[in-house]
């Protein structure tokens, strides 16, 4: 008895040994196939950054150097005329006007400028809470104005 439970154990063991070894196969050949897989992704990224690498050298190497220069000047151009249209005043807003007009304007912005205080700051925070009392107050007084005139 005692050598038949033996032999099945031995039995029972040299399955698991078979089952162990089947599934560390599995798993070596999954790993391999995901390996694989992020080696063949490494290689396509590493193809297309070795082809556009290459495009931009044969456009660098193509252009003269009158073309670069034009291509630079039209950029600063463009950029000049993106700052010019997109900064909120235009000459035609100042023509006709006196330096003093034109100054009050400077004035108004240059005091924004200053009294900037960046969102979430405790500063802005005090500010919107001050500004929601003096709303409050000026709403108090309208709502005892209009019932005084009643």
């Amino acid at each position: 008895m005692a050598r038949e439970l033996e032999e099945q154990q031995e039995i029972e063991d040299l399955r698991m040994n078979e089952q162990i070894a089947r599934d560390a196969e599995v798993t070596r050949i999954h790993a391999e196939e995901e390996i694989q897989a992020m080696i063949d992704s490494l290689d396509k990224s590493n193809e297309t950054v070795a082809k556009y690498l290459q495009e931009y050298q044969q456009f660098a190497s193509d252009l003269s150097l009158e073309k670069k220069i034009e291509l630079i000047s039209d950029l600063v151009k463009y950029q000049d005329h993106y700052k010019k249209s997109y900064l909120g005043w235009r000459f035609k807003d100042f023509k006709g006007m006196s330096f003093e007009d034109i100054e009050a304007k400077f004035t108004q912005v240059w005091k924004r400028i200053e009294d900037f205080t960046p969102m979430g700051s405790k500063e802005e925070a005090e500010r919107a809470k001050r500004q929601g009392i003096i709303l409050e107050k000026e709403q108090v007084n309208k709502g005892n104005d209009a019932a005084s005139s009643c």
